[in-house]
């Protein structure tokens, strides 16, 4: 448990190092960053457990002491695009009961680094993601019992123009993933070809060819692609969607294989101002967590998922809707998002449901004081869409007051409910934090706003 929590917070240590030493650049730029901070906190808690078995109640309180960091933020400049997000924490429990102490760790995050310059034929891209991995049925009540895996990625591509209105790219993504405890480690390689042709001042056409190989636990997939794609800038955000078929090849254990075709597509619309950011998406894929690994990596980080879920050979429909109102009334800020997907397995023939749903609210009461409150919800159904098996629910309500100018002292309540009808217990947690936090920050949204 304590060497995972010390290869975590290397991670975080690492990216940490980094953003510090590009604030350092940053600084004759401001005008090009968005947002850069980081955040370390010392904290004190106590924790009331409850789960029922049958008709049996068991409960526990546990008192613990430990110490959580974040940082996070994007920077363009020139050519040049970083975005990363991260956050973590190590604790030590006790328990009062029997007196045992335990210890637990959580990192999750992810990062991207893109260069593209447009007088330029070539540009590339390096990301790190690290997650907490669900590769059973159920939820579980405390994040820091998944297990954890990175992914590291990189790719790049080269441009040539056979006429002033057309664009040729060859380019190659490759992903590798480190899985801990149950994990398999995993790795995908793309390669990929678009040509595209500029239709008017803001839309472009264009055809999209790909071949993915995958290698998981000795499993081999290959999935070709082709997608016909229309891309639009509007005054107020972006409009894109495509469509096209994949054929994907598995080598299964004991020399069988497995072949597989869909109808796969997307849709995206984005609305963009000054103060919110609204986007609309439908997906259609066909693909795996190996195939993941080089083609799904998340655009943005402002709702990254609290777990994700290791998966095989699926056809999915996916649609998101996410809101983000950085100035929602002067003092305050919201951010919401759905997601609903179907998966059915080209292996086994099963259909799943997923859904996830996020809100984020931020207030500031006086020029000291800020509330803020955040609730997500996960949850998982079979056949029938409408009947959820597994859920969890998760709420926190933070009160912060500032006693220097980077320095906060804040009392959270932590609330997390999870139901199954799986057989498993419904357990459901309660937690009382008092944190002392000590800010780091080059630029923040809210730095010129009136509190």
């Amino acid at each position: 448990m304590w060497s995972r929590a010390a290869e975590g917070y290397r991670v975080v240590t690492v990216f940490g190092l980094c953003l510090w030493s590009i604030s350092t650049v940053a600084q004759g730029i401001n005008e090009n960053v968005t947002a850069v901070s980081a955040s370390g906190s010392v904290f004190t808690a106590i924790t009331h457990d409850e789960s029922n078995v049958g008709e049996k109640e068991n409960s526990s309180i546990e008192p613990s002491a430990g110490v959580s960091g974040r940082v996070g933020g994007s920077l363009q400049s020139g050519a040049n695009s970083l975005e990363l997000q991260y956050g973590g924490s190590l604790e030590t429990t006790r328990d009062l009961a029997g007196g045992e102490q335990s210890g637990n760790s959580l990192v999750v995050g992810a990062s991207r680094f893109v260069h593209r310059d447009p007088a330029s034929r070539f540009d590339f891209n390096l990301g790190h993601e690290v997650n907490s991995v669900r590769n059973t049925s159920s939820f579980s009540i405390e994040p820091s019992n998944y297990d954890t895996r990175n992914t590291l990625s990189a790719g790049g591509g080269i441009r040539f123009y056979p006429g002033d209105l057309s664009t040729l790219r060859f380019s190659g993504q490759a992903g590798r993933s480190f899985g801990q405890d149950d994990l398999n480690d995993k790795e995908s390689f793309t390669a990929s070809t678009e040509l595209s042709r500029r239709l008017s001042e803001r839309s472009t056409g264009s055809l999209m060819g790909s071949r993915t190989w995958a290698d998981d636990d000795g499993i081999d997939t290959t999935i070709d692609s082709a997608q016909l794609i229309y891309r639009s800038r509007r005054e107020n955000g972006s409009f894109s969607f495509g469509g096209g078929l994949s054929q994907a090849e598995v080598d299964l254990p004991g020399n069988s294989a497995l072949e597989s075709e869909a109808e796969t597509g997307f849709l995206d619309r984005t609305w963009v101002s000054e103060e919110w950011t609204t986007s609309v998406q439908y997906n259609r894929r066909l693909s795996d967590s190996a195939i993941d690994l080089s083609l799904n990596f998340p655009e943005g980080f402002e709702f990254l998922p609290d777990t994700i879920r290791e998966r095989d050979l699926v056809v999915s429909d996916s649609i998101l809707i996410s809101h983000t109102n950085f100035r929602l009334c002067g003092v305050c800020d919201l951010g919401l998002l759905a997601e609903g997907a179907i998966l059915e397995s080209e292996i086994t023939g099963a259909t799943r449901h997923e859904y996830r749903a996020n809100v984020n609210f931020g207030l500031q009461i006086t020029t000291l004081q800020s509330l803020s409150f955040a609730y997500s919800w996960q949850g998982d159904a079979g056949e029938n869409s409408g009947t959820i098996t597994d859920q969890i629910h998760r709420f926190n309500t933070r009160w912060t007051r500032r006693l220097a100018e980077d320095t906060s002292f804040g009392v959270e309540l932590n609330q997390t409910f999870l139901r199954s009808r799986l057989g498993d217990d419904d357990e459901q947690q309660f937690s009382l934090r008092l944190v002392l936090t000590k800010n780091f920050s080059l630029v923040d949204r809210r730095s010129n706003s009136d509190q």
